[in-house]
């Protein structure tokens, strides 16, 4: 078939001829890559970047028909329609709407090779018992010195000079084998040659035994393990520097800001194109209050467009700040499930993101939720829209940097667009409550019923006054990221993650592809 044929046949006309084209398309790239041609990759393309179809409820199966074909061909098809098709899916990826979300979940399936990733023991998790003194003369802890509680932690000053031992507490209930991984993955990537300056504490093992088993431990807090298990490690006083920590409190100015920011985005990139990825940058939710009854855990999923959960809350203590990475317990190998990968790049990219919008919010933590009028805060003075533009850019840059060795020409989203209404969203807390529903308060005891409402900031005297079962409780617990049980405010930053991740897997495919073929000339562009 010509290529007039291929169009004439209907990815111009209406929903239900372009449907079955696109179907076609898709199946016939599949199986015959050479019996396609350039007038067919140029109608694929049109009909992703015109978006004509966007209200049928069946769009995103149509867009990513037609994805999928370019997919095929930029994989398996001749040099010359593979590339026609790589420049047709990056105008795509360039272009909002929906069909760019579809297109970037076509490019996310695309057959990668290099990142089956480690294999990192787990020990054990058993614990050597001894006393909480033992345990700070083996640290060499600075005798005398104060403890200090962070969360669920203890922090000691040492001897040695920028050093600290931390020790972290099992939780009650929890298992120990998060505790036990960590130290796992510690000693894996204390021998790893980063390309830029990563800190990987040193954990201490006692007689080869992962964990610890301090009955004594000091600053003693509820829900903690009754046997005082946990893990102990040295680490540099900078690994819990945060980035958005505010600079009147010892945070960094805008320029450091950012080099903090586009460092850990290239370590999160360089370890995932190794088949390392961590899997925590930030905790993301749609819906906290439902972890315990639904199948994903309430977990987020950037690749649909719902509400995301307390995001200023998610993103006050990444796991990513001035000496690297850390909270090394959340590292993973890809292993045999690579089919994760687009999502959890998905996932550190927004990350990012949300934690670059945090650092101008944060420069006044106070200002939040509603005034004495009712009205959403306003916070928009508090960013600096140009600063934010160049991180964003520069977060994608160097995360695709650290995953294919090569940042791309031109970022593939509109950043100072982007920018623009991320203050827009961020800035003004239009999305505060959420619901306790009934069948919620149905899994919990009136003891856990009233504890939940009270860690959730409601006050005393107004949860004294409720009964579990009797209605929807209300809850002031944003900012949210969209009203509760809906669509998230801020597509855009969806739709930006979806470009990036693919724009980023598609320049490895090139890479490796011009590398398997030997042709030196075979331009990434991006």
């Amino acid at each position: 078939m010509t290529g007039a044929g291929f169009a004439a046949y209907g990815l111009d006309g209406d929903f239900t001829a372009a449907f079955l084209a696109a179907r076609r398309l898709a199946d016939l790239a599949e199986r015959d890559p050479a019996a396609m041609d350039p007038d067919a990759v140029s109608a694929l393309e049109t009909l992703l970047t015109r978006n004509d179809h966007a209200r049928q409820t069946q769009a995103r199966i149509l867009y990513r028909d037609a994805a999928g074909a370019l997919v095929a061909l930029l994989a398996k098809g001749p040099p010359a329609l593979a590339a026609a098709s790589r420049q047709a899916l990056t105008t795509a990826l360039a272009t909002p709407g929906k069909p760019r979300m579809a297109t970037a979940e076509a490019v996310g399936a695309l057959p990668l090779a290099g990142l089956g990733g480690p294999a990192v023991a787990i020990p054990e998790p058993v614990a050597a018992t001894t006393s909480f003194a033992a345990l700070l003369a083996a640290a060499d802890a600075v005798p005398g010195a104060a403890v200090r509680p962070a969360g669920r932690s203890l922090y000691a000053p040492t001897t040695r000079p920028d050093t600290v031992l931390v020790v972290k507490r099992l939780r009650n209930g929890e298992s120990p084998l998060g505790l036990a991984r960590e130290a796992a993955w510690m000693a894996y990537l204390a021998d790893v040659a980063f390309p830029v300056p990563c800190h990987v504490p040193i954990p201490l093992s006692p007689a080869g035994a992962p964990l610890w088993d301090i009955p004594d431990t000091p600053c003693p807090l509820p829900g903690l393990d009754p046997r005082g298990r946990c893990l102990a490690y040295l680490a540099h006083t900078d690994y819990f520097a945060y980035p958005n920590t505010p600079p009147t409190q010892g945070g960094p100015d805008g320029p450091a800001f950012a080099a903090t920011m586009g460092r850990a985005a290239f370590l999160l990139g360089w370890l995932a194109g190794r088949g390392v990825v961590h899997e925590a940058a930030i905790p993301l939710f749609h819906n906290r209050v439902q972890q315990g009854r639904r199948e994903d855990g309430g977990l987020y999923d950037w690749r649909l467009p719902g509400r995301l959960d307390r995001w200023l809350f998610s993103a006050l203590h990444p796991n990513f700040g001035r000496s690297g990475l850390r909270d090394f317990e959340h590292f993973a190998s890809l292993g045999d499930r690579p089919v994760r990968l687009y999502r959890q790049m998905g996932d550190h990219l927004l990350s990012l993101f949300l934690v670059a919008g945090s650092y101008f919010r944060m420069r006044d933590p106070a200002l939040v939720g509603q005034g004495p009028d009712g009205a959403p805060v306003d916070a928009r003075h508090l960013f600096d829209e140009a600063l934010l533009a160049r991180v964003l850019a520069d977060v994608v840059a160097r995360y695709q940097e650290g995953f294919v060795g090569e940042a791309p020409a031109h970022p593939p989203f509109d950043a100072p667009a982007l920018a623009r209404r991320m203050v827009e969203e961020m800035g003004v807390d239009r999305h505060m409550t959420e619901l306790l529903r009934l069948d919620d308060q149905a899994a919990m005891t009136d003891a856990a019923f009233q504890e939940f409402l009270l860690s959730r900031g409601m006050a005393a005297a107004a949860v004294a006054g409720l009964r579990r079962g009797e209605a929807e409780v209300a809850i002031a617990t944003g900012p949210h990221l969209g009203a509760f049980n809906n669509r998230t405010s801020l597509p855009e930053l969806n739709e930006t993650t979806a470009a990036a991740v693919a724009a980023c897997l598609a320049a490895r495919h090139d890479r490796d592809r011009a590398y398997i073929e030997g042709v030196s000339d075979f331009k990434i562009s991006t």
